[in-house]
C-alpha cells in the first residue's frame, strides 16, 4: 500500500484525498438520514472516481510510450554495439589476408636474393682458386725444364715464395667467402624477422588505436598516428601512463598528435593539469595549436615555438631549443622527449634530460620515443650512467622507452 502511494503523483493523491472526503460525508449524511445531500456527495464521489481513473489511465499510457521509446534506444544501442565488436575481426581479417600475399612475395624475393648472392660468391671464389692453381702448375714446369740451367735454386725459391703467397691469397679467399655468408644470413635472418613483425604489427597499432579512441570524446578530427607522428601502441602507453600518475605538469620536447592525445588525457582528470609543447618550427607550432583549437584544450595545451640553438655539454655543441623557453617551468612530472628531429644534429635529443634534469619534480618520469633508433639508445644510455636516481622503467613499448626519476636525498 505504501508503495502505491508513493508511486501516485501530487494530483492523483490530491484527487483520492477528496473521494474519501466524499465518501465519508455520503455515508454519516446517509445515517444522519440526509437522503438529499446523500445523494449529491454519491454524485460528486462518483465524478471524482471517474476524474481519478482517467488520470491513472493517461499516466499508464505516457509510462508505456516512454517504455517503448527506451526500449528502441537499447535495441538501437544493441545493433551498434554488436557491428562494434564485429569491427575489429573484421579488419584483422582484412590485414591478414594483406600481409600474407605480402610476406609470401616478400619470402619469395628474399629467397631469390640468398641464391643469387650465393653463386655469385661462390663462382668468382672459385675462379680466384683455379686461376691462382694454373699459376702454381706453370710455375712447377718452369722448374722442371730449368733444373739444369744457372740460378735454379733462386727459381725453386721463387716458386716456393710464390706457392705461399697464393696459399695466403686462398686463405684470404677462402675467409672473405666465410665473412659474406655469415653477412648473408645475418641480413636474411633481420629480414626474416622483419617479415614476421609485418605478419602482426598492423593488427596490433590498430587495436591500441581501437582502445585510444575508446578513451576520448574528440570534438573534432583526430590527427593521423604513426610516420613522423608516435604510433598508436605507444600513445596508448603514454595515455595510461598519464592515468596511473596523474601528472600536473606535463612538457613535451615536439608537438603534434601526441599533444593532443596528452591533453585530452589530462582533461579527463578533472584537476588542473595542463601539458606545455616545445616546437622549434614555428608553422608546425601553429598548425599544432589549430589542432588544438579546433578540440577546445587550449586551456590545457600550450605550445611554445623555441627555436633551435647551440647548447654545449660536457665540452659537445648541440642543437638544442633556446633555453628562454623553459626558463619557468618546474616540478615537471611528466617529460616526453620526442624532438628535436635526428635531422638536427647528432644525438640531437640527448640533452632534454641534462637541461631540464633539475626541474623534474621529485617523483616524475621520463618517455624517450624512437628508441629503437642507434642514437636514441645512445642517448637512454647516457642518462642512466650521469643522472642519479634515474632508473628504467620495464612499461615501454618497442620504440618508446620508459624511465623512473626520483630524486636522491
Amino acid at each position: 500500500m505504501g508503495e502505491f502511494v508513493l508511486g501516485m503523483t501530487g494530483r492523483q493523491l490530491a484527487m483520492s484525498a477528496v473521494t474519501a472526503a466524499l465518501g465519508l460525508v455520503t455515508a454519516v449524511a446517509g445515517l444522519a438520514g440526509a437522503t438529499d445531500v446523500a445523494i449529491a456527495a454519491l454524485g460528486l464521489l462518483l465524478t471524482g472516481l471517474l476524474l481519478l481513473v482517467i488520470d491513472v489511465r493517461r499516466r499508464q499510457g505516457e509510462l508505456a510510450g516512454r517504455l517503448k521509446k527506451m526500449a528502441q534506444r537499447q535495441l538501437t544501442d544493441l545493433r551498434r554495439t554488436e557491428r562494434l565488436q564485429h569491427l575489429p575481426a573484421e579488419v584483422e581479417a582484412a590485414t591478414r589476408r594483406s600481409l600474407s600475399v605480402l610476406t609470401d612475395e616478400f619470402q619469395l624475393a628474399v629467397g631469390r636474393m640468398e641464391t643469387a648472392g650465393t653463386s655469385t660468391l661462390t663462382g668468382l671464389a672459385q675462379e680466384r682458386l683455379a686461376a691462382a692453381e694454373r699459376h702454381v702448375e706453370i710455375l712447377g714446369h718452369l722448374a722442371d725444364v730449368t733444373a739444369t740451367a744457372k740460378g735454379v735454386a733462386d727459381l725453386k725459391k721463387n716458386v716456393a715464395a710464390a706457392a705461399d703467397g697464393i696459399s695466403g691469397l686462398r686463405r684470404e679467399v677462402l675467409g672473405n667467402l666465410d665473412d659474406a655468408n655469415r653477412e648473408n644470413k645475418r641480413q636474411q635472418v633481420a629480414l626474416r624477422q622483419r617479415v614476421d613483425k609485418l605478419a602482426y604489427e598492423p593488427v596490433r597499432q590498430v587495436q591500441a588505436l581501437m582502445q585510444l579512441m575508446s578513451r576520448v570524446n574528440a570534438r573534432a578530427a583526430l590527427p593521423a598516428t604513426g610516420g613522423w607522428a608516435m604510433e598508436p601502441s605507444a600513445l596508448l602507453r603514454l595515455v595510461q601512463l598519464v592515468d596511473d600518475t596523474r601528472p600536473g605538469l606535463v612538457v613535451e620536447c615536439g608537438s603534434g598528435a601526441s599533444t593532443v592525445w596528452l591533453a585530452y588525457a589530462l582533461e579527463a582528470q578533472g584537476r588542473s593539469g595542463r601539458v606545455v609543447a616545445l616546437e622549434h618550427d614555428e608553422h608546425y607550432a601553429d598548425e599544432t595549436r589549430h589542432m588544438l583549437s579546433s578540440h577546445g584544450l587550449t586551456d590545457v595545451a600550450e605550445v611554445r615555438h623555441a627555436p633551435l640553438v647551440e647548447v654545449e655539454l660536457a665540452g659537445q655543441v648541440f642543437n638544442w631549443y633556446q633555453p628562454d623557453a623553459i626558463k619557468d617551468l618546474k616540478d615537471i612530472e611528466l617529460l616526453l622527449v620526442d624532438g628535436p628531429p635526428r635531422a638536427s644534429g647528432p644525438r640531437a635529443r640527448y640533452p632534454a634530460v641534462p637541461l631540464l634534469g633539475h626541474r623534474l619534480a621529485p617523483v616524475a618520469r621520463v618517455v624517450l620515443d624512437d628508441v629503437d633508433r642507434p642514437e636514441e639508445q645512445e642517448a637512454a644510455e647516457a642518462w642512466l650512467t650521469e643522472v642519479p636516481g634515474l632508473t628504467r622503467d620495464t612499461a615501454g613499448t618497442d620504440r618508446s622507452a620508459v624511465f623512473a626519476y626520483r630524486r636522491p636525498r
